[in-house]
């Protein structure tokens, strides 16, 4: 399953293969990328209410379904689902995307 961690700053702590690979990136390119550089653009505004919900604990954790933009500019529906880790001071959010709905 592909997973992407990443802290409140949506500075990727890290991503494995299978997320890499869905996006068409190599894994060292793909662990340089944030949220809002593979979240469609149209979506950005959802995706950082969603964001701040978790971080500020309105929500404990989070399910939909988004558009996501591949390296190759196609685009992809994932269903994913983000919960909310926190050690010491550090706050880090951990998506997994549970399939894809629809490539486009």
């Amino acid at each position: 399953m592909p997973v992407i961690v990443h802290k409140s700053d949506d500075h990727v702590i890290d991503v494995n293969r299978a997320f890499a690979d869905l996006l068409g990136y190599s894994l060292p390119e793909a662990r340089t990328l944030g949220p809002r550089q593979f979240v469609h653009p149209s979506l950005i505004e959802e995706h950082d209410r969603g964001h701040t919900q978790l971080i500020n604990g309105e929500q404990l954790g989070l399910s939909a379904d988004v558009d996501l933009v591949r390296k190759d500019g196609g685009v992809i529906r994932v269903k994913v689902n983000k919960s909310v880790a926190r050690h010491n001071a550090e706050t880090v959010v951990m998506t997994v995307i549970e399939g894809v709905a629809q490539q486009g």
